[in-house]
């Protein structure tokens, strides 16, 4: 082994832990997903149902629930919401880094596994992605896993242990995210590249029951979580517990996929929208990376053409669905970062490609500079986006300085070194985004600023109900509260909570001002404040017109929300407990 390949690898990994560690408690959860798997493994833990995930005390049937699992297990040991839900990004960006310079290492060497792991910390959307609660970044870590256990048997084999357990953790990914399965798919390159005999890989004979290991333990990591939530639900006379067993399997699965009903884009949105600009830096020397790949293909390169050939397949498995976002192709990146790696030592030296390196920073500094000087000169033009014209200029102010120093590190480095330069740029980047930039936003950002006005206005003996209530806003507040259910129709909502507040002159309701009419005059609603891109206002049994509660004795649904205590959701006018709630 080459003897600087620890002191560089531990480096790769000081400075991918300063960067993905950076703002760790510093901010709240962020929408549109950080609040919603905050909240749901917050709940976990206090109310000590981990099987069956909840958003607001009802049932969440759009993902399974691994990775609300683990924001759970360090809620549950920190007791702190703002570490918890960026802890798994951090383990998972560390984990996936370890996996790809290790996979590099064995396939190459220890030189070209650091520019492996480099390719991928450089990559925009690595960090990007590792750095946000997403589910996205633990599964991209589990999907590494499982395609570096079959790498070990199909390119480095015969390994049958990491055959299975790469197969295991495709299964894990399975019950994080549904196209978990992915990974799976490298047996096709495989297979057509094993059927040519001048090709080195390790060849296996089909008959060997050793294969078997594969769907054993893709099937026994899916059935850590699938057997227990099935006889949760099969056994269930509640039509929400069916309703949730059924809506988790196929319509968030395949009816997900085949049909989507969100985020349509054409075919080739991932192609043009998402790898440009998310796979910065290596999408913009693609000119010089494809000649290389072709003779990497004529040259019988295995491993790239394997790991190359699997990170097309998964875009193009994406591609064929309608429904399409920017963050699906990030299984793919570590395999991108792997076969652009390959060739990272000997593309650096181009002329073209150091002028690129250059130019990238150059460019995100400029616009920085630029946004930052554009909002400080005329806040009101930024309010539609931020309504808060002290954090606005907290956030130019840091903006400004982010590209300012960016510059001046491209600029003073790159006589002497184009990837010093670059890598400093880059690393006040991310370090200017998580400890300032942050910081000025979390309070417009994670809705805090909006709890604290509402607070403000209510006694402590008064009663505070949401409608329409993005997750931010229950997470934020900090003692029981009512809402009238989760992704129900907003009419729906605000009818059923006029319903409730007209009930008692303790109760008040929080909503946006589009869903005043018809149930509410806007004359007697008061104007609480502005956040993600909504006016809030709050009203009372004053503000309720009797034409839209006409003939209601009670609400359909109401679901009482406690955030250490016990839910429940009542339905009907008949319910009891409804009636005592009410």
């Amino acid at each position: 082994m080459n003897e600087r390949y620890p002191m560089q690898l531990a480096w790769l990994f000081l400075v991918a832990a300063l960067v993905l560690a950076a703002g760790l408690g510093l901010r709240d959860p962020w929408p549109a997903d950080e609040p919603r798997f905050a909240l749901i493994a917050r709940d976990m833990v206090e109310s000590g149902n981990w099987l069956l995930p909840r958003a607001g005390g009802v049932l969440y049937p759009d993902k399974p629930p691994l990775f609300f699992w683990f924001i759970a297990a360090v809620y549950a040991v920190t007791g702190s919401i703002r570490v918890a839900f960026l802890f798994p990004g951090l383990v998972a960006g560390l984990g996936t880094l370890y996996l790809v310079t290790d996979l590099a290492r064995r396939l190459w060497g220890p030189k070209t596994a650091i520019w492996c792991g480099a390719t991928l910390l450089a990559l925009i959307q690595f960090p990007l992605q590792m750095k946000s609660a997403q589910i996205d970044g633990f599964l991209c870590f589990l999907t590494t896993l499982s395609l570096y256990g079959l790498s070990r048997h199909l390119l480095l084999g015969p390994d049958w242990r990491w055959f299975a357990a790469g197969s295991f953790a495709a299964g894990l990914g399975v019950i994080t995210k549904g196209v978990g399965f992915l990974p799976l798919l490298v047996l096709i390159p495989y297979v057509l590249v094993a059927r040519r005999a001048d090709w080195d890989v390790p060849r296996f004979k089909l008959r060997d029951a050793r294969w078997w290991l594969a769907p054993l333990a893709f099937l026994g990591a899916i059935s850590l979580w699938l057997v227990p939530m099935l006889v949760a639900t099969i056994g269930s006379a509640d039509p929400d517990m069916l309703a949730y067993r059924d809506n988790i399997l196929f319509h968030q699965t395949v009816t997900r996929y085949a049909n989507s009903w969100g985020h349509i884009k054409p075919p080739w949105y991932l192609f043009t929208n998402a790898i440009p600009w998310l796979w910065l830096p290596a999408s913009f020397i693609l000119p010089w990376l494809v000649p290389a790949w072709r003779r990497d293909f004529r040259d019988r390169n295995a491993p790239v053409v394997v790991l190359g050939s699997w990170a097309l397949l998964v875009l193009l498995f994406f591609s064929m669905s309608m429904g399409k976002r920017s963050v699906y192709i990030f299984p793919a990146a570590p395999a991108f970062a792997l076969i652009v790696g390959y060739h990272a030592e000997s593309l650096v030296k181009r002329v073209g490609v150091q002028r690129v390196l250059l130019f990238i920073p150059v460019l995100i500094g400029l616009l920085l500079t630029a946004v930052g000087v554009y909002a400080l000169l005329d806040p009101a033009r930024v309010q539609t986006y931020l309504s808060d014209t002290a954090a606005i200029v907290r956030t130019a102010a840091a903006v400004i300085g982010m590209g300012l120093v960016m510059l001046a590190a491209t600029l003073i480095i790159r006589r002497r070194k184009v990837l010093t330069a670059y890598a400093s740029a880059m690393v006040a980047f991310w370090l200017g985004l998580s400890l300032l930039v942050a910081p000025a936003l979390d309070g417009v950002r994670s809705g805090g600023s909006l709890i604290e006005l509402v607070d403000a206005r209510l006694t402590r003996a008064e009663r505070l109900a949401f409608v329409a209530w993005p997750e931010q806003f229950l997470l934020q507040w900090n003692r029981p509260a009512e809402h009238f259910g989760y992704r129900r129709n907003p009419a729906d909502d605000a009818r059923d909570s006029a319903i409730w507040v007209s009930a008692a002159d303790d109760r008040r309701v929080l909503l946006p001002d589009d869903l005043l009419e018809p149930c509410y005059d806007p004359e007697r609603a008061v104007r609480v404040g502005v956040a993600h891109r909504r006016t809030w206002m709050l009203v009372d049994a004053h503000a309720v017109r009797n034409s839209c509660i006409a003939g209601a004795d009670e609400p359909e649904l109401v679901v009482h929300y406690a955030p250490s205590g016990s839910r429940r959701s009542e339905r009907g006018a008949a319910s009891p407990a409804a009636a005592a709630a009410n």
